[in-house]
């Protein structure tokens, strides 16, 4: 009988779950259930481990694990570690521990305001899945992270890389994230590459330089694939695939990132180009969107060497926006190329947009450097020579001075009138499209890897 009873209270210990608050001091393992009620810290020296199959279960979203130590979360595929608690507990929480990195392996992280935050050191993380949290994986400050082969899915933002970070972010998935799969700034960096990132309402967004590679990954059905904010010359965009995007890259405030090698296919809008906004872009196929590339607001970017087919709209400019155009093969496209109804050189030379430009930074009291490179003086006409149109091109020859439908520019609304500007009216710019090329570019569009 006695025996009996010992084996019952050695069960009932293995299985209760203990309400932990006092700090690890020394090294520790967790099995089995543990539920946290409040913050929990593993003080420097000491090391907390959990095995694999660990269940780790916050009651208060006040709970947590601090970590000033090492934790080492050691799950398997056939044992997973699970830590989920009350909508926003606090997660795992590691604050300027050192040069070694900390590794979890098979760990699934969900409902917490940061699954795993880190400042000021390293981490590991591989085959692991986040969901439901405020943010997956914030780096707070100076961070470095090692991420590969997991699961984010249904968090506000994926992976936060903040205040001179660095990450490898490599053959992940991230789906439905409500805000961003990935948001990185303040001097971050780091390669991004081999994910798939499908229906998140952004996928990837910077803000500020990002000198990185964002290579051979798979944007799908996202509202937004890459968003950059003033990255002037960053980032490397290769390799990558865009399909049923809303918008899959926009360039915006200074942003000039290079655009290659990359597919763009059934996209609302490729790539969206704004205020001062111009990227590189070469060697991409551009295939079966509303609008291939969007100018807007002296956005002036270069495009060579493409192949724009079957879009409803190629190029359009407006607002002052003179791209360089050369050596792209247009084919069948519904319209080439359209100018906007701001598009007026004649309006800059006699009212100009660089007074209002400057009173609009004024009154948001910003001091952006980048404002004294904005361009001063505009041509009158969008210079789209040099390039083969495909069909349309026995059209040109036929009427090389004609007003052709797949062209609008002022052959078809010669002036324009704006509000507040009084009742002057506008000359709106010219295409010009001659000298066309009389045979398609090869090769063109994406290169094959070998």
């Amino acid at each position: 009988m006695l025996k009996k009873k010992l084996f019952s209270f050695v069960l009932t210990l293995f299985l209760a779950a203990p309400a932990l608050a006092a700090p690890i001091k020394s090294n520790t393992t967790w099995s089995g259930t543990v539920t946290l009620k409040e913050m929990i810290s593993v003080e420097k020296g000491a090391t907390l481990t959990l095995a694999p199959g660990t269940i780790v279960r916050a009651s208060s979203p006040e709970a947590g694990i601090a970590v000033s130590g090492t934790i080492k979360v050691n799950g398997s595929a056939a044992a997973p570690i699970v830590l989920s608690g009350a909508k926003g507990w606090k997660g795992i929480m590691l604050n300027e521990t050192g040069a070694a990195p900390h590794r979890v392996s098979h760990a699934r992280f969900s409902d917490a305001e940061n699954g795993i935050s880190l400042m000021a050191g390293q981490i590991d993380i591989r085959h692991s899945e986040f969901r439901n949290c405020d943010t997956g994986v914030k780096l707070v400050r100076e961070g470095k992270l090692l991420l590969e082969d997991s699961l984010f899915e249904k968090n506000g933002v994926g992976v936060a890389n903040e205040m001179k970070s660095v990450v490898t972010i490599q053959r992940n998935r991230f789906i439905s994230q409500s805000k961003s799969a990935i948001i990185a700034s303040h001097g971050s960096s780091g390669a991004i590459e081999k994910n798939t990132f499908e229906k998140n309402e952004q996928a990837i967004g910077l803000m500020q330089t990002y000198p990185g590679k964002l290579s051979q990954n798979r944007f799908l059905n996202n509202k937004v694939g890459i968003y950059c904010n003033q990255t002037q010359n960053t980032p490397q965009i290769l390799d990558s695939t865009f399909e049923g995007n809303e918008i899959a890259v926009v360039n915006f405030s200074f942003s000039y990132p290079a655009i290659e090698n990359s597919t763009f296919l059934n996209n609302g809008t490729a790539i969206r180009n704004d205020q001062f906004g111009s990227p590189k872009v070469s060697r991409n196929l551009l295939r079966g969107n509303k609008l291939a590339i969007y100018n807007y607001r002296k956005s002036n970017p270069v495009i060579e060497y493409n192949l724009i087919d079957a879009n409803d709209k190629a190029l359009y400019c407006d607002f002052s926006s003179y791209p360089v155009v050369k050596n792209n093969n247009f084919t069948n496209n519904k319209m080439g190329v359209e100018l906007g109804i701001y598009q007026s050189a004649d309006w800059e030379k006699r009212s100009g947009s660089r007074t209002i430009v400057q009173k609009e930074a004024e009154s948001r009291n910003s001091k952006n450097p980048l404002l004294s490179k904005a361009p001063t003086t505009f041509k009158d006409f969008v210079d789209v020579s040099g390039n083969w149109w495909g069909n349309d091109t026995k059209a040109l020859i036929a009427n090389p001075k004609g007003n052709h439908p797949f062209y609008y520019d002022r052959k078809d609304k010669a002036r324009v009138t704006y509000d507040g500007f009084g009742p002057d009216s506008y000359l709106l710019d010219e295409i010009r499209y001659h000298p066309w090329l009389s045979a398609a570019v090869a090769p063109i569009g994406p290169e094959k890897k070998k």
